[in-house]
């Protein structure tokens, strides 16, 4: 079952999603010797900027129920015509050691936060035996969630001990299937080929189109911007509906000195240069 998507889509059927439901993540940007030490009302203002800035660009934002749920959601600030997608999972899984994420919060409150789909990320490998397993049982559980009260759910699986080229690329295709299997209504995804091998390109993205079911987005996980914004038009010319991507975007105006400029300036020049790779993009409609 497919649930109506065109709240988080551009006027073209396409996905052009600003993140901002970074938590954890995002303290680390703030201050990576002492995270926990970055103050909660830091963490709101730089969300609420970034939105206010850059959400009129976007089909759509990633929100967070710790920080910009009740903060910025709730209280309309998110730009009008513009989708919500709400993060479920619990957050600490990136110094816990923990390789099966947990289901923190229920599709059900995203629903009465107003939201336009929910989003599970979850760190996942094809081969890890158990883990993989309870993974699998994690999606198939929030997608039965969410379809219950019909909320389309984005699923974001991410390889982790990635030992090389190889095993980027086959780590990413194969998560790719066994979640498209799982029945979520997009799969946001990893780039499917290195970022060096441009030859790989084409035929990797088509290898996505082969193996899932429903449309995918990708997100630059930790490319440079000058190659994420290439693997964006490379995906949307072979089969991708668009982009989903926040420190790529806006990781420059982290301090709030000059925010506003570099959000207005660098902010907004790469954000028209990702939806420009976007021409080529499949509607997921």
């Amino acid at each position: 079952m497919t649930l109506d998507l065109s709240p988080c889509l551009d006027e073209r059927g396409v996905l052009t999603v600003l993140a901002v439901d970074h938590r954890d993540a995002l303290r680390v940007e703030f201050d990576a010797d002492a995270p926990d030490d970055v103050p909660v009302d830091t963490l709101v203002q730089f969300k609420r900027d970034v939105i206010t800035e850059l959400g009129p660009m976007a089909s759509a934002v990633m929100v967070d129920p710790d920080y910009s749920v009740d903060q910025i959601l709730r209280q309309g600030q998110v730009p009008d015509g513009v989708g919500s997608l709400y993060a479920l999972e619990a957050q600490g899984y990136l110094g816990s050691g923990s390789k099966v994420n947990e289901l923190a919060h229920m599709p059900a409150e995203a629903v009465e936060a107003g939201a336009s789909a929910g989003k599970l990320l979850i760190l996942y490998r094809s081969d890890a035996g158990a883990d993989t397993r309870a993974q699998d049982d994690l999606v198939r559980k929030t997608v039965e969630l969410c379809h219950e009260v019909d909320l389309p759910i984005f699923v974001e699986p991410v390889p982790y001990d990635v030992v090389d080229v190889d095993d980027r690329e086959r780590q990413v295709l194969e998560s790719a299937e066994r979640i498209s299997a799982l029945g979520p209504d997009v799969i946001k995804m990893p780039f499917p080929s290195s970022n060096d091998d441009v030859d790989r390109w084409d035929a990797a993205c088509q290898r996505v189109n082969e193996i899932v079911s429903q449309p995918w987005a990708v997100l630059s996980w930790g490319a440079p911007f000058e190659i994420f914004v290439k693997q964006v038009e490379a995906a949307c010319n072979n089969g991708c509906s668009g982009f989903m991507a926040g420190r790529a975007i806006w990781r420059e105006a982290v301090p709030a000195i000059g925010r506003a400029d570099v959000l207005q300036g660098l902010g907004r020049q790469r954000f028209t240069q990702l939806l420009d790779a976007t021409h080529g993009a499949t509607p997921a409609h």
